[in-house]
């Protein structure tokens, strides 16, 4: 003999058999989207960070030769610097007006 069918029975089984298919659908969609934005700040971090040069493309500094005479840039830069300026440049201003071109504007209707 059958066993009766108990109708909020099984809606019960099925709620609970769609919901635990949204779980794991969400939890899939969520690892998805974990892994793009680890990869997106893997990218980030490696195009900030300084990348090294094979070879460096300046020559060492001698050390010796700083040893010896340490203060030359500053001596020169000093004297550069307290050197009044030249009278035409003093009078004329800091850059000077380009010569006047001689320019011919026709129109003729």
């Amino acid at each position: 003999m059958p066993q009766p069918v108990d109708l909020q029975t099984e809606a019960a089984r099925m709620t609970a058999a769609e919901r635990i298919q949204q779980i794991a659908d969400r939890a899939s969609l969520a690892a998805q989207q974990r892994v793009a934005a680890e990869l997106q700040q893997d990218r980030i971090q490696l195009e900030t960070e300084v990348q090294q040069t094979a070879e460096s493309q300046n020559e060492p500094v001698e050390a010796e030769g700083r040893r010896r005479n340490p203060f030359a840039g500053r001596r020169r830069r000093r004297r550069a610097t307290t050197d009044p300026a030249p009278p035409e440049k003093v009078a004329r201003g800091a850059n000077p007006a380009p010569e006047p071109e001689t320019h011919r504007l026709d129109i003729s209707v």
